[in-house]
């Protein structure tokens, strides 16, 4: 994509959801075990399960949160984490809408006759006003050629 701009800005929330899951993990293993802690140990282990889920929470925050927002003229690419990127053209869609989802997040969305598709520009620390006016010049711009 020439001229494409890129969006990957770190979600804090699902990072901290990532090492906290991580975290967790840890302490069941820690709990369960059947070695008696003593104290200066206990301290040390939870120093050491703290660091390991910083470590080990970002990887999976990157392989299973990271979202990765690509556009230019001609369309536009998501992929969230290791999955697999959804990309569609501008031209594929004939309605644009502010959309507010549950959880209070903007989303643009695209309409195709009845379907729909949701880009999460809230998640990506876009202005969502400011971008659905831009989508809607894209989208308009291939009405005419079709």
């Amino acid at each position: 994509m020439s001229g494409a701009h890129i969006f990957s800005p770190i979600q804090i929330y699902s990072l901290f959801k990532s090492c906290a899951i991580i975290f967790v993990v840890q302490a069941l293993i820690v709990l369960f075990s059947p070695i008696p802690l003593v104290d200066p140990w206990r301290f040390l282990l939870l120093a050491i399960n703290v660091i390991i889920s910083v470590i080990l929470g970002w990887r999976f925050y990157r392989y299973r949160y990271h979202m990765i927002f690509t556009y230019d003229k001609g369309g536009f690419t998501l992929k969230k984490g290791e999955g697999k990127a959804i990309e569609h053209k501008w031209n594929d869609f004939t309605k644009v809408s502010l959309f507010r989802s549950e959880y209070g997040e903007l989303s643009v969305r695209l309409y195709r006759d009845s379907e729909f598709f949701d880009l999460p520009v809230s998640k990506v620390k876009m202005n969502p006003f400011d971008f659905r006016f831009e989508v809607m010049q894209l989208v308009s711009s291939f009405k005419g050629k079709n």
